[in-house]
């Protein structure tokens, strides 16, 4: 682990070496990749042109199981017929897959912007290389509980990334000028392919109205409209926002058809458990805090119950990793 670290932090300074030469262009690096060719699949034919990314972008502070669950619920249930997105949520429904030659997600990427649009990093957060270290955890987690279904061969073509920049416009850009500036040969495929990628942004709905605040933009059309052209948001439930029925509102407000398109197939919307949907990594570090000091003050018994509460919230990996790390700690 103190070798991984040593290489993430090096990683992390030629990253903000580069950024500090054009601090107003997006930039994009792999910090981790469970295959050389990553996104494309290794089961992918020289004949498949479109590469479709799944991306769970968020703080990861610390990653939990509604972070697990949104990226393998957008897996495991859409699909794809013409280039146009299908929901299959039940087994029996599944049949359609190889009746229907539907195609699947080819790749997975965690994302952590190192800037938010609205949080600034404060000294009880995780920083920087631990909450990279607990990404690789949770992609390590993902690939090992995945599903061996060939379908869902993207939970184990992983990647983890870092971004400058907080606004999805902007995160997009630098992950495809890096995608893009890749020759085929890397991938392993003839000179004479022409690649694309389709990045599926998964967030939840609280993230998806911030991407609609005008306050992000100069010109929120003009600046949304081309995102939408080439990417496309997987949006899940978020408990305690609003409710079903200011969401069917949202979706139908004048703006956001406008932008998307009417058809609405730039959304594509899953739906958690409740109980899923109302984990937070707030209420993570707020048991942490509540229950255990710098110092392991506490009894063995009390170290135990904090550790049973947080296995309820978060995969087990990472509750070992914030455990014996010591995040989120009181000072006394």
């Amino acid at each position: 682990m103190c070798a991984r670290r040593a290489s993430i932090e090096e990683s992390l300074l030629s990253f903000q070496t580069e950024f500090n030469l054009n601090p107003s262009q997006p930039l994009f690096k792999i910090t981790y990749k469970s295959s050389p060719i990553w996104p494309i699949s290794s089961s992918v034919s020289d004949h498949k042109k479109i590469t479709r990314i799944a991306i769970l972008d968020s703080s990861f502070n610390p990653p939990t199981n509604a972070h697990y669950h949104l990226i393998v619920r957008s897996v495991t249930n859409i699909f794809f017929q013409n280039d146009k997105p299908i929901i299959i949520q039940t087994p029996e429904g599944r049949q359609q897959i190889k009746e229907q030659g539907l195609e699947f997600f080819d790749s997975c990427l965690l994302l952590y912007a190192t800037k938010n649009a609205d949080k600034i990093l404060s000294s009880s957060d995780a920083n920087h290389v631990d909450r990279l270290l607990m990404m690789e955890t949770l992609a390590s987690h993902i690939q090992s509980t995945a599903p061996s279904d060939t379908h869902f061969t993207a939970l184990k073509n992983l990647a983890v990334g870092v971004v400058t920049h907080p606004r999805f416009i902007d995160k997009a850009h630098g992950i495809l000028s890096l995608l893009l500036s890749l020759s085929n040969s890397s991938f392993g495929f003839s000179d004479n392919i022409s690649r694309q990628f389709s990045l599926y942004f998964i967030m939840g709905y609280d993230t998806v109205i911030r991407l609609f605040n005008p306050q992000y933009y100069t010109n929120m059309r003009e600046e949304l409209a081309p995102f939408f052209e080439t990417n496309y948001i997987i949006c899940a439930n978020r408990e305690g926002y609003d409710g079903e029925e200011a969401e069917e509102q949202f979706y139908q407000n004048e703006i956001v058809r406008e932008i998307i398109g009417i058809e609405g197939e730039k959304i594509i919307r899953i739906k958690l458990d409740n109980e899923i949907a109302k984990i937070s990594s707030t209420r993570v570090r707020d048991i942490v805090r509540n229950e255990l000091r710098v110092k392991n003050k506490e009894s063995t018994k009390e170290q135990n119950k904090v550790q049973s509460d947080l296995l309820e919230l978060c995969p087990e990996p990472i509750v070992e990793f914030v455990i014996q790390k010591g995040l989120y700690r009181k000072e006394q």
